[in-house]
């Protein structure tokens, strides 16, 4: 015992560790499996410009500026506060609270926050419209699955109680516009 307390902390503790365990299994796999990979998430600066195409296989948060095209078609996007994108945008979801110019194509979403602003049109099988959000383009709505459907509703500019009916329906794959 006067071992343990003379040697190093972390010495110790690895033999213990592996006396009382059995040799086919060390503590190593149990802490790798404590820390699942969690999705990765790129951030693009608010000094930093971008011109040209843009695309990846991980989220992003964008406070720069995009001349171009983005592509995250597996992946989410999120156009902060200071974020600048005069791009056509295709990703799983699209969340912009600052300004973008642009054809916005995603597979799950689109929501424009109360400070956000688009000018472009929009594809999409869910759209969420904050109030006070700044949008001018049109919609078309598509079915969840991701497969390309005939033009749904009309703008998000229109929502009256219909729109609380459709996110009823939703349930079953059909297209939902909220207005909030």
């Amino acid at each position: 015992m006067w071992n343990r307390m003379m040697g190093p902390g972390p010495t110790p503790r690895k033999e213990e560790a592996a006396t009382p365990g059995s040799k086919g299994s060390p503590e190593p796999p149990p802490k790798q499996n404590r820390s699942k990979p969690m999705s990765s998430v790129a951030i693009v600066g608010k000094s930093i410009v971008i011109k040209g195409e843009l695309s990846g296989n991980e989220d992003l948060v964008l406070e720069g500026a995009v001349d171009g095209t983005i592509t995250l078609t597996d992946n989410n996007l999120v156009v902060g506060a200071d974020g600048r994108v005069n791009a056509n945008i295709f990703a799983r979801s699209v969340t912009i609270t600052g300004k973008v110019e642009g054809d916005v194509t995603a597979n799950e979403r689109v929501e424009i926050t109360a400070t956000g602003s688009l000018k472009g049109n929009i594809r999409a099988p869910r759209l969420i419209i904050n109030d006070g959000a700044f949008f001018q383009g049109t919609v078309e709505m598509k079915k969840a699955t991701g497969a390309a459907s005939g033009p749904g509703s009309g703008s998000g500019t229109q929502a009256e109680p219909k729109s609380k009916a459709m996110a009823a329906e939703a349930h079953g794959g059909k297209p939902v516009v909220e207005v909030v």
